[in-house]
C-alpha cells in the first residue's frame, strides 16, 4: 500500500505528498472512531498509508509517530490539538520588539519540546528594532540554559548574516516546526532562509500587535532537503496532559536544582530550604510556577 507525507489537515480530507504528487485525499470514516483525546485523528506531518486509484484515492491509516508537538486545544476541556507530527526541530520564534519579547510563551514552548525529546532553538527576530538591546538578557538567559539562540533581522542591508546562514542549513537538514506569536515575522524569516518560496507576509496593527498571515498549519518540501512548518500564531500554549511533579523536568534550570531541596515534593513556592528560588532566573520560576497552577486548575 503506498506511503504519504500529510501536508495540510481540512475538515475531512488531507492534503498528501505520494511519491513526489500532492493529492486531496479523503479521510476513511473509520479514523474518526473509537475513543481519543485527539482533536483530529490526523496531524500535518503524519505519515498515512494510501488507497491510490488514478487521481483519486483515501487515507487509510495513520502510521506510528517518531514525535509530535502538542497542546491543549483552546476551549476544549479535555481534548489534545496535535500541531505537527514527526518533527525533528522546533523553532520557537520570538521577536525583540513588537510584539514584546514574551518569555512565558517561550517557556511554554520550550517546555513542550523537553517533554518530547524535541532539539529546540530559540530565534529572536527583529533585532533591529531593539534600540535599547533589551533583547540581551533574554539572549543570555537561554543560552545560559544551553539552548541554540539566534537574533536575527531580514531587513534590507542590515541582515544577520552569519545567523541567518545557521537557520537555513537547520531548515534543509530537518522536519522544522516554526512557533511564535502572530508578527513575530516567521514568515518573513522563513522567505529569506527559502527565496522563492513566497509565503504571505502581514504587518502590525496600530496596537503593535501581531495580525495572523498564516491561518493554517501547512507542511511545505524545500528544495534542496528538509520540510518546515509555518504555524499560524501562537497566543496561548498550555501543555497536555501533565501532573504537577513533572512539570519541573521540563525546565533544565529547576530540574538541575530540584536535587538540592529540602523537601523531596517542594513546589519552589514557599517551602523552606528550597534549592530552586534564589538559583533560577525570576522569570523562569514564574513561568514555572503559571504552568503549576494551571495544571491544578484543570484538576
Amino acid at each position: 500500500m503506498p506511503e504519504g507525507r500529510v501536508l495540510r489537515v481540512d475538515a475531512k480530507s488531507a492534503q498528501v505528498l505520494v511519491d513526489g504528487v500532492t493529492m486531496q485525499l479523503p479521510l476513511r470514516g473509520r479514523l474518526f472512531e473509537g475513543a481519543t483525546t485527539a482533536k483530529r485523528p490526523i496531524a500535518v506531518g503524519d505519515r498515512v498509508e494510501v488507497t491510490r486509484e488514478g487521481d483519486a484515492g483515501a487515507i487509510d491509516a495513520v502510521l506510528p509517530r517518531q514525535s509530535q508537538l502538542s497542546r491543549r486545544a483552546s476551549g476544549e476541556e479535555s481534548r489534545e490539538q496535535v500541531m505537527a507530527a514527526n518533527i525533528t526541530l522546533l523553532l520557537t520564534v520570538m521577536p525583540a520588539r513588537e510584539p514584546t519579547f514574551d518569555p512565558l510563551l517561550v517557556d511554554r514552548m520550550l517546555a513542550a519540546a523537553e517533554r518530547e525529546n524535541l532539539r529546540a532553538v530559540l530565534v529572536v527576530t527583529k533585532i533591529d528594532r531593539d534600540k535599547k538591546g533589551q533583547a540581551a538578557e533574554w539572549i543570555e538567559l537561554y543560552r545560559g540554559l544551553g539552548y541554540e539562540v539566534h537574533p536575527t533581522c531580514t531587513l534590507a542591508g542590515q541582515e544577520t548574516t552569519d545567523a541567518l546562514a545557521a537557520l537555513g542549513a537547520l531548515l534543509h537538514a530537518n522536519t522544522t516546526v516554526l512557533c511564535g506569536p502572530s508578527g513575530a515575522g516567521k514568515s518573513s524569516l522563513i522567505n529569506t532562509l527559502v527565496p522563492g518560496i513566497n509565503l504571505r507576509v502581514g504587518s502590525l496593527g496600530k496596537l503593535r500587535q501581531g495580525q495572523h498571515t498564516t491561518t493554517s498549519t501547512q507542511l511545505v518540501p524545500l528544495p534542496g532537503g528538509g520540510f518546515v512548518l509555518d504555524t499560524p500564531g501562537v497566543r496561548s500554549f498550555s501543555l497536555w496532559s501533565v501532573n504537577t511533579q513533572e512539570i519541573g523536568f521540563y525546565f533544565r534550570d529547576i530540574k538541575a536544582r530540584s536535587p538540592h531541596c529540602g523537601f523531596r515534593n517542594c513546589t519552589h513556592r514557599n517551602e523552606p530550604d528550597c534549592g530552586v528560588r534564589e538559583h533560577v532566573a525570576p522569570s523562569r520560576l514564574r513561568s514555572y510556577l503559571t504552568l503549576f497552577d494551571e495544571v491544578v486548575r484543570q484538576g
